[in-house]
């Protein structure tokens, strides 16, 4: 803490105890002097001091976070928001992921091939080489290991599926004109509906009566591939938990990174209305000062691993797109979420209870950094933590050289998910902007 901070908290502590102390003798006369200086002690420093910092009474080192379990209640209503989707809603492999349902034996003598179509050399620098200049094996924390991937296309006639990247599909006339009848077809996509493809002139119902299997961040897909899990915690907790805050600063209370200034939600609008009442510090290249990042998702940045909160919003607010902004920006560095782009009810299910603070709670910006600064103030923001001695969150989705498991979910799937024949014939009904996405937030009072 630098010495204007000091003098700042020692003269506003000092005058505070005038005050006490003259209105509990009833000196009026005294009352009158302590006010004054307060008043001028105000005006003097509080146009240099930032405004968080005018509600921190004691040093950041005394400051401690001692998590508390939850009431077991909460995570039962929570655990049955899991299972309230009904029979059906998760494949095999996802009642493994996100059931705990326990892996079925399989045939270990058997072998599947994995064909990625046209795409394969652009997605493995995430998925095979965690953007490194190494290639690693895909199955290598997997609970199967009896698949091998290709990418070419003299293989379409031997692989066991094929797995197709929509986003980087330019039209229907990339796929092959001929197939296996006994081989599964997947699409594959990690974007919202908004941005499903690249090329804008390519539609989704162009491609009706062709997959057989889904791959996505969605929990209701063939091949669930999310950003991150939620999961019971099998042991005790962290005992490192009870130190999670002491590196937090208190005067400026919130963060964002990005590099992408757009977003069909508006996100951007929301921060800068934000920034009229409580400081956020923007970094990337989005950022109007000094505040760079390196790399984009090859290097992590440490600077903002500092702040309480973090502004986890998505370029879409769409039904479970939660991406890295959350999984790694806020719960791999201990800091609080605040979410924007899913809907409340799918963050409820799929995040650990009282784990983010979701805008959608608010009435507008102004009041979401009145309730940030009074949890501040009063210490409150502990309790967001508490979730820790009963949930952990895992990070899967490639980015920063953390683990993919895009390859080891879908020869999971191969091992795991019933073959019964399925066609996804009206694809709209299951993947949509119109089905999944919702209104940016300042739309919410429109008419």
């Amino acid at each position: 803490m630098g010495p204007f901070k000091r003098l700042w908290l020692k003269l506003k502590e000092y005058v505070t105890a005038i005050m006490i102390g003259v209105i509990q003798k009833k000196n009026f006369p005294f009352i009158l002097v302590a006010g004054f200086l307060f008043t001028l002690t105000f005006i003097i420093l509080s146009s240099n001091s930032p405004r968080e910092e005018l509600l921190i009474y004691k040093d950041i080192n005394e400051h401690n976070v001692d998590t508390k379990p939850l009431d077991r209640r909460k995570v039962e209503e929570w655990w049955a928001l899991r299972n309230s989707s009904g029979p059906g809603f998760y494949s095999k492999l996802g009642e493994i992921l996100f059931l705990n349902m326990p892996e079925p034996k399989i045939n270990s003598t058997k072998k599947y091939q994995i064909l990625v179509w046209k795409h394969g050399s652009v997605i493995e620098n995430r998925h095979l080489k965690q953007y490194s200049d190494q290639r690693i094996d895909p199955f290598q924390f997997c609970s199967v290991n009896n698949c091998n991937i290709t990418y070419k296309d003299t293989d379409l006639k031997t692989a066991d599926i094929v797995i197709f990247h929509l986003h980087r599909t330019k039209s229907k006339d990339e796929l092959p004109k001929e197939r296996n009848a006994d081989q599964i077809w997947a699409f594959l996509t990690d974007e919202s509906p908004y941005h499903t493809f690249l090329n804008s002139g390519v539609k989704l119902k162009d491609f009706n009566g062709i997959f057989n299997w889904s791959m996505s961040y969605r929990m209701d897909t063939d091949i669930p591939v999310p950003y991150g899990r939620t999961v019971l915690r099998a042991g005790p907790t962290n005992p490192q938990n009870s130190k999670l805050l002491l590196s937090k600063r208190r005067d400026v209370l919130v963060a964002i990174l990005g590099s992408n200034c757009g977003g069909q939600n508006h996100r951007w609008q929301y921060v800068h209305e934000l920034e009229k009442y409580i400081t956020v510090h923007i970094y990337g290249g989005c950022s109007s000062s000094t505040k760079k990042c390196p790399g984009h998702f090859r290097a992590d940045c440490p600077a903002i691993n500092d702040y309480l909160f973090y502004l986890s919003f998505e370029n879409s607010n769409c039904d479970e797109y939660i991406t890295e902004k959350l999984w790694w920006n806020a719960f791999n560095k201990n800091s609080i979420p605040i979410v924007m782009g899913s809907s409340p009810s799918t963050y409820k299910k799929i995040l650990p209870v009282n784990s983010f603070i979701n805008v959608d709670d608010f009435a507008n910006p102004r009041a979401l950094a009145q309730y940030l600064l009074r949890l501040n103030t009063t210490g409150e923001f502990k309790r967001y933590h508490d979730w820790r001695n009963d949930f952990e969150v895992l990070n899967e989705h490639g980015y920063f050289q953390s683990r993919s498991y895009h390859y080891c979910r879908i020869c999971e799937a191969l091992n795991y998910n019933s073959k019964e024949s399925k066609v996804y014939k009206d694809l709209e009904k299951f993947w949509s902007v119109k089905r999944d996405c919702h209104p940016p937030w300042n739309t919410w009072n429109d008419g």
